[in-house]
């Protein structure tokens, strides 16, 4: 059986929005989908947008990001300092956690500077970083925080939702995400002055100062509001079925599964483990292998799904992308004349990143049936019997 499904209602709401599609009454759709998640997402504002990467880039325009500031990213994935980038400010990458995979606060404490103007959080896989000390490590500085969720649907920690504990919250229904409309997401704010300055305006409309149209669809809104009902089912379902895989590595001294804090509920967008195996004479590759010949086809080593192809597996701030930032003139942003620090993104400044990312060893939950999840869980409890 399949995580997801779509009915007809999915088919009704399309047909309902193409009969509005040449008249202002096609933006409803997209205002009838922020009063559903508004019921679950008690925000000051919530936007539809065309993507989490929208979503965030938003946020940093609220906050007032531009050439010469800093905002502190995690290093596992890219789309935080791509964001901050396309604003010329300048990636910050705090180090993480070897056991829970997210931003450890005491590094982001660590790099905050007079040039610090936000922080980012992403929390990755579905569980999520630790926001008590993030928050109040923030406030301290009076430093806007902006929540990744886009693998945190319904997640939640102390029994408060991802995208409710700092100023903003990027979510994402890429095709992958357990809520999926090909493309699309929103922006969840929660501070009531960032609300009201938060200058999205639709297309066709004369904006105060220059934006973007980052505006969603409204036939990705009508597939959205569908499919909102049975968000909180997928993310049971994927939640549950990440025990499988628990079980099948109970045990295994090589394989240490994402530590998932005692006040979480993860969402398990992705399963995720690192591998020790080097430890006890086990070659990543040849365990690859196996693991393929023993059935399990869909996990994916070292990171790929948000590596560089091509490129060995690393924090993100070796890539190119972030080593010669080739978008702008003038050397912005990491070299740009209004920016009075330096940066390095040189190999030791976040050491548990490059421990970490060449080991990691995860798979994606929603997209897959039940029961192949279950001959996967199989085949990787035979491969680690396989090199006990």
């Amino acid at each position: 059986m399949a995580t997801k499904r779509y009915t007809n209602e999915e088919f009704d709401m399309l047909r309902r929005w193409l009969d509005n599609n040449q008249d202002s009454a096609s933006e409803k759709v997209i205002e009838e989908l922020v009063d559903v998640i508004s019921k679950d997402f008690a925000a000051e504002k919530i936007i539809a947008v065309n993507s989490c990467m929208g979503a965030l880039h938003i946020a940093l325009q609220t906050v007032g990001i531009g050439p010469g500031d800093e905002v502190i990213v995690d290093p596992i994935v890219t789309f935080a300092g791509m964001a901050v980038m396309y604003h010329n400010g300048v990636p910050v990458f705090a180090d993480v956690d070897l056991n829970t995979m997210n931003a450890d606060p005491e590094s982001i404490e660590s790099k905050i500077t007079s040039r610090t103007k936000a922080i980012i959080c992403t929390h990755l896989f579905g569980s999520m970083c630790d926001m008590d000390k993030i928050m109040e490590i923030a406030k301290a500085n009076n430093i806007p925080v902006i929540e990744d969720c886009a693998h945190a649907l319904f997640a939640q920690q102390n029994g408060k939702y991802a995208g409710l504990h700092g100023d903003f919250a990027a979510f994402s229904f890429n095709h992958r995400k357990q809520l999926s409309t090909g493309q699309g997401g929103f922006l969840a704010i929660n501070n009531k002055d960032f609300g009201q300055r938060s200058n999205f305006t639709k297309f066709g409309r004369i904006p105060e100062r220059i934006n973007w149209n980052y505006q969603m669809p409204g036939i990705i809104a009508a597939i959205a509001i569908a499919q909102w009902k049975h968000a909180k089912e997928y993310v049971r379902k994927d939640h549950e079925l990440a025990k499988l895989y628990a079980e099948a590595i109970k045990g295994c001294e090589w394989l240490i599964e994402q530590q998932v804090l005692p006040k979480n509920w993860s969402s398990y967008h992705i399963w995720a483990c690192t591998f020790k195996g080097e430890e006890f004479g086990i070659d990543y590759k040849k365990f690859m292998e196996v693991l393929k010949e023993n059935g399990a086809t869909y996990f994916l080593p070292a990171f790929m799904p948000y590596g560089a192809f091509g490129l060995e597996p690393s924090p993100v701030y070796r890539y190119p992308i972030f080593q010669v930032p080739m978008a702008y003139t003038k050397g912005c942003p990491t070299a740009c004349p209004h920016y009075e620090g330096k940066v390095d993104y040189s190999g030791g400044s976040c050491p548990n990143a490059e421990y970490l990312v060449p080991r990691m060893f995860n798979t994606v939950l929603s997209p897959i049936e039940d029961e192949k999840i279950e001959i996967y869980a199989e085949g990787l409890s035979k491969t680690i019997k396989h090199f006990s």
